[in-house]
């Protein structure tokens, strides 16, 4: 049997920041008075141009401008600037922010600058003279906030200069990345923790989009924020319309039809490499689509005239790598499509979240397959990192497509992942408006796994079908004599091929990359064993496609709009049809629909004839052509009867 074998303060002018001033003191001359939320509103009013605060904001300044440290995790759009930016212009001192990226840090400056702010960043593209002028600016007081990278702040120099100026805060941007748990981990990062030792007195806050709890906590271990108070908020975009769909052949395609679907919106759409980036951009410029694309490899000036047509342009489309969009403040990003899928859930939310953020209506489109998950693995094995790190990452991997193949509200399931047990569906989603039916397949998988336990993970998925099938070219006589061998002839070619990716997508199968000949094996042995016994049941969101003998390939013939509308015995006399059609057609050397049109086939069958009288009345049916099929055609009735 197959079965076997298998188990401070400020006083303003409008539209400007006023210079800062020491600190006041209450009435007994005693204590400085600390800056008061309605000083911070003050300062969002005149200079950042905004009412009032959003969500969590609020909370997260007065803890920073009270001189207390603070961990935050605000969602993409929710603001997180603004928590370091307005406590860093009312506390007496520099506000100094680590953030990892020279494109980030450039582009913050800029919007601090054209807000009248006093902004600096120093980072390797700076000419010695521009350093210098801005560590005399530093020295002189001149400066509100200035800007460097982890590298750049923890060099003896650097760290010398700005002892010798008051800071007001350290603010640490995109602080998932300290923690190995994180999903953009950059060892560089945990040198910050010295932070606590070397400024003992300056409030330090800690800002991220994204952090599940288990990166939280390493956050507050590695940047020595242990007391820190806490600030979550809710990741529930309502704004942002999320669906994914499996690639098919040409995925180009696909997104070239999915934004022209979407005239006159701008997007974002990112792909896995500076090569598909590039392809990608110039597939949907022959298409008319205003498309450029943006990645690390290009030369400074392109990137930054092309950033510059992206935020100027209503109808722009930026074909980019991730090395685009952190910081980027476009408000009116209709959608944003990932051509190649991130490696977590955690990237995911963050790239999604770069449309919608005016909170007007948005879209986020995932296209991904097995293969995708497959490299994503493979990238993780080939890093230098503990295994236990190693391990966290697979399973973050498997995370994100298991929300991108499963049948539940994706919003939900994102909000759920980090931490949100009460989310509820978000009832606009592609899951939520076109709920699948799940069709078991437990049987199926067990045959799929059992053999390739049986094949010793020595082939590819066409090598496993084949073998399911019974039809390798060649088979030696010892797989022939395998149980497994022949035994899934109820799935064509391309249904088991879609249930091999499901499991790929469960972790029950793992592929190899084997130099570009990908290997399918086994993965997680007690995951397989639990199947197996029956113990785990499988379901997937649409029965695998059914095998059709009467074709080369496998797969069903194409019935078309003829026979849209027949259903249980009449489509399948129908096809009975059109099997007889096939083989008198291949036997006098004609095309199919010389003899019938699929049309007539289509009435005969909603018709079911009993003699030649009837079948002569069916629209087609000639009396040349009664006269030489009239017999055959009511005997293939008569056997479906």
């Amino acid at each position: 049997m197959w079965r076997e074998g298998v188990e401070e303060g400020l006083r303003l002018r409008p539209g400007r920041v006023a210079r800062r001033l020491p600190a006041r003191r209450d009435a007994c001359h005693k204590r400085p008075v600390i800056p008061s939320l309605t000083d911070a509103r003050e300062i969002l009013r005149h200079t950042f141009g905004h009412a009032d605060f959003r969500g969590l904001q609020s909370q997260v300044i007065v803890e920073v401008l009270a001189g207390r440290n603070a961990l935050a995790v605000l969602p993409t759009g929710g603001g997180k600037s603004v928590c370091y930016q307005i406590p860093a212009l009312l506390r007496p001192g520099v506000g100094l922010v680590v953030s990892p990226l020279i494109a980030l840090m450039s582009d913050q400056v800029e919007a601090l600058r054209q807000l009248g702010v006093s902004a600096a960043r120093m980072d390797s593209g700076l000419s010695p003279d521009e350093r210098d002028t801005t560590w005399r600016r530093l020295a002189a007081g001149q400066i509100d906030l200035i800007y460097l990278s982890p590298e750049g702040l923890m060099q003896p120099y650097a760290l010398e200069r700005l002892s010798a100026a008051p800071l007001a805060l350290i603010a640490v941007d995109e602080a998932h990345c300290v923690s190995q748990w994180g999903h953009d981990f950059r060892p560089e990062y945990r040198a910050l923790g010295r932070l606590a030792d070397l400024f003992p007195k300056v409030p330090r806050l800690a800002v991220t989009a994204t952090a599940d709890a288990r990166t939280r906590a390493d956050i507050r271990s590695e940047l020595r924020l242990e007391g820190a108070a806490e600030f979550v908020a809710s990741f529930e975009r309502p704004e942002l319309a999320l669906s994914a769909e499996r690639k098919r052949a040409k995925p180009h395609d696909r997104v070239a039809a999915l934004i022209k679907a979407r005239p006159g919106r701008s997007g974002i759409v990112y792909s896995g490499s500076r090569d598909g980036a590039e392809k990608l951009a110039d597939r949907l410029a022959d298409e008319g689509v205003t498309a450029k694309a943006y990645h690390a490899g290009l030369d400074k000036s392109v990137r930054h005239d092309r950033l510059s047509w992206f935020l100027a342009e209503d109808e722009a489309v930026m074909v980019a790598t991730i090395a685009f969009g952190m910081g980027i403040d476009k408000p009116d990003v209709r959608f944003v499509i990932h051509a190649d899928p991130p490696g977590a859930i955690e990237a995911y939310w963050q790239e999604i979240g770069r449309a919608g953020r005016d909170g007007d209506p948005a879209e986020g489109i995932t296209l991904y397959g097995s293969g995708d998950m497959s490299w994503a693995l493979e990238r993780i094995r080939r890093r230098d990192m503990p295994e236990a790190v190693a391990q966290v990452q697979m399973r973050k991997v498997r995370q994100l497509y298991a929300m991108l193949e499963g049948p539940t509200c994706r919003a939900a399931a994102v909000r759920r992942y980090f931490g949100e047990t009460s989310a509820e569906p978000c009832g606009q989603c592609d899951r939520c408006v076109n709920p699948p039916r799940g069709v078991e397949v437990t049987e199926a998988a067990q045959k799929a796994l059992s053999a390739v336990h049986r094949l010793g993970g020595r082939f590819g998925r066409g090598r496993i079908v084949e073998h399911l099938l019974g039809k390798t070219k060649g088979v030696s006589e010892s797989e022939a004599a395998m149980s497994t061998f022949g035994v899934g002839r109820e799935y064509s070619p391309a249904g088991w091929r879609e249930l091999i990716d499901q499991l790929l997508f469960e972790g029950l199968l793992v592929e190899q990359p084997n130099d570009g000949r990908p290997l399918i094996g086994l993965a997680d042995p007690e995951a397989v064993r639990a199947v197996y016994r029956g113990e785990r049941r499988l379901t997937v969101l649409q029965a695998p496609e059914a095998l059709d003998s009467t074709t080369r390939s496998g797969r069903p013939r194409r019935r078309g709009e003829a026979a849209a509308d027949l259903a249980g015995e009449a489509l399948s006399l129908f096809d009975a049809l059109r099997a007889w059609r096939r083989a008198e057609a291949a036997r006098q050397g004609l095309p199919p629909y010389v003899i019938f049109h699929d049309q007539t086939l289509a009435d005969i069958a909603r018709a079911r004839p009993g003699g030649l009288e009837a079948l002569s009345a069916i629209n087609g049916v000639g009396q040349g052509k009664l006269d030489r099929y009239g017999a055959a055609v009511l005997e293939v009735v008569a056997d479906q009867r």
